[in-house]
């Protein structure tokens, strides 16, 4: 395979940028803040508590909270001092509520990067839970496992509890042979040995998913990788953010691809998941691996992703054998070695890159929804988005298309499912880039940061409703610049309308629309067919509406 350049610069369908064979959502949901915007500090984890409140750690501040969901009052439960956070991917992360905190068991366990003699470090904490009405506390600080690398980069940090009992959790490759940090070797592929074990050396934990009891020892069923048995349950892994168990014990996990073939993994015990060497599936197609961190004069070169060294290390994905090595459930999205990132149709090549930055995953298993029984909800960073990915019985393979949902001009971090199945929470970052509406265009002007936003089920739509309907006349139809909705005078005030477009994305809402005449500017939007849908208290109606 050619060397020029080492990501290669050529054409693909533009369609992939929003997903491989993905499809709108036939589903409608309705979006409110839960509170104002930048409620919530750099927020980082999201957890719907046993006591009806969303739980969540704010990154920078270093604080655990809960959010009462209608009232959006919050209850901060503590602010721990020693965190440390001067990066984008660093101080309060994870965190993990014990099973029957409100009965017998009042653990929450936390992940924080703090300074070790000046470095920074990761450590595992259990705090103890207490509340008196309204306000909540954590306290007694237990730290289970201290001195874990940590970066300025791609920490990872998602906690999670098994349905074995175990805490499972995810440290990434520190961001290293990128960026700032090239010329660091990556560390996925290495493990400890068993000296580093005895000695607590947690040096070779980075690109790992761990496996630990909640006191912080090594299990003892966890894998011998090696010849050694240490808190690694898997490796081979780039930047994990997102971790979840189904309710048939398989776990998920969602990971950072490099420039394109984000991952959805099943992590199973002893599994080699590839990275640094291969990236989504292990098919030689768009990525190879430049290993910039072997190159002799390392410090003195400038770096580009799009070049490789000549006296570095170069490989090819089929070069790898790792006979425990396991390819990905799915890759968002994979795509061939003829992609094209300067596509004229996009802002820069970082829009055009085909991944979306999955920040974090969940599994909906609701029956509130049939058709989405058994499936994963993938949240980007990049786009605004979520994407579904279908399920087989088994949660074995992903089946049928790749469902877009809920987008927002946002930056997702986190989401949980109320246990209803009707309503879905998410929190956004307080800034940074994000894909606009056609997903071609860049944007850090965020319309929600620093938030908690909530989705919730609609009423199947009512088409035609005529006795029903608030409106005179929606024209021009087609239209090129402004829509025009003239309601009915004896309309309800509080009439709401929603443009969704042939991806199913709500690209425009407009709110408290009178009787009368209200206008909904379109120029800004793509060419293309959209749904033009309005609610009232106790009604909905939906048009088609072509702009051109």
């Amino acid at each position: 395979m050619p060397l020029t350049p080492f990501i290669r610069l050529v054409s693909v369908s533009l369609f992939l940028l929003m997903g491989y064979a993905s499809r709108a959502q036939n589903e409608s949901f309705f979006m409110t803040p839960v509170g104002p915007n930048h409620l919530l500090d750099t927020p980082w984890d999201l957890d719907y508590g046993p006591d009806g409140y969303l739980w969540v750690t704010e990154r920078k501040a270093g604080v655990v909270l809960r959010v009462n969901p209608v009232t959006a009052e919050r209850d901060e439960l503590i602010q721990i001092p020693e965190v440390s956070s001067t990066a984008g991917q660093d101080g309060l992360l994870g965190m993990a509520l014990q099973e029957g905190l409100l009965d017998g068991n009042p653990y929450v366990y936390l992940s924080y990067t703090h300074l070790v003699q000046g470095q920074r470090k990761q450590k595992l904490v259990r705090y103890t839970y207490a509340v008196n009405g309204d306000d909540g506390a954590l306290s007694a600080p237990v730290t289970l496992l201290d001195n874990l690398p940590a970066s300025n980069d791609h920490n990872s940090g998602r906690l999670v509890f098994g349905p074995d009992g175990k805490l499972y959790y995810t440290i990434g490759d520190q961001g290293n042979n990128q960026n700032s940090n090239y010329c660091r070797p990556i560390l996925s592929q290495f493990l400890p040995t068993q000296e580093e074990v005895d000695q607590q050396d947690w040096t070779n934990y980075p690109g790992k998913v761990l496996r630990l009891n909640t006191d912080g020892s090594i299990p003892t069923d966890n894998p011998i990788l090696a010849g050694v048995q240490s808190h690694i349950y898997s490796y081979g892994h780039r930047n994990a953010q997102g971790l979840i168990f189904g309710s048939n014990g398989s776990l998920y996990a969602d990971e950072h691809g490099p420039n394109s073939d984000d991952e959805v993994n099943m992590i199973q015990a002893g599994k080699n998941y590839g990275w640094p060497n291969v990236v989504g599936y292990q098919d030689d197609q768009l990525y190879d691996y430049c290993n910039w961190s072997s190159a002799a004069n390392c410090a003195s070169l400038n770096y580009s992703y799009t070049s490789c060294p000549p006296n570095a290390t170069f490989l090819e994905e089929s070069s790898f054998a790792a006979a425990n090595y396991q390819d990905p459930l799915f890759a968002l999205f994979a795509v061939t070695d003829d992609y094209n990132y300067n596509n004229p149709a996009c802002d820069n090549a970082w829009i055009c890159r085909p991944n979306v930055a999955p920040s974090s995953i969940a599994i909906y298993e609701n029956e509130a929804i049939p058709s989405w029984q058994n499936s994963l909800l993938i949240v980007s960073l990049k786009r605004g988005r979520v994407y579904r990915l279908k399920l087989d019985e088994d949660g074995t393979a992903v089946v049928g298309d790749t469902t877009q949902l809920f987008y927002t001009q946002n930056r997702y971090r986190d989401l949980v499912v109320a246990p209803d199945g009707k309503s879905f929470f998410l929190i956004t970052d307080q800034t940074g880039n994000t894909a606009g509406p056609s997903g071609l265009t860049v944007t850090n002007n965020l319309q929600n940061p620093g938030a908690i936003l909530k989705f919730t089920l609609q009423e199947p739509v009512a088409v035609g409703d005529q006795a029903q309907e608030p409106f005179l006349r929606i024209w021009p139809n087609p239209v090129a610049q402004v829509l025009h909705i003239e309601l009915k005078p004896d309309s309800e005030s509080d009439c709401r309308a929603e443009l969704i477009n042939a991806a199913g994305q709500v690209v425009c809402t407009v709110t408290n629309l009178q009787p009368g005449l209200n206008e909904l500017r379109v120029a800004d939007f793509p060419a293309g067919v959209y749904f033009l849908r309005l609610y009232s208290k106790t009604h909905s109606w939906q048009q088609r509406v072509v702009h051109y």
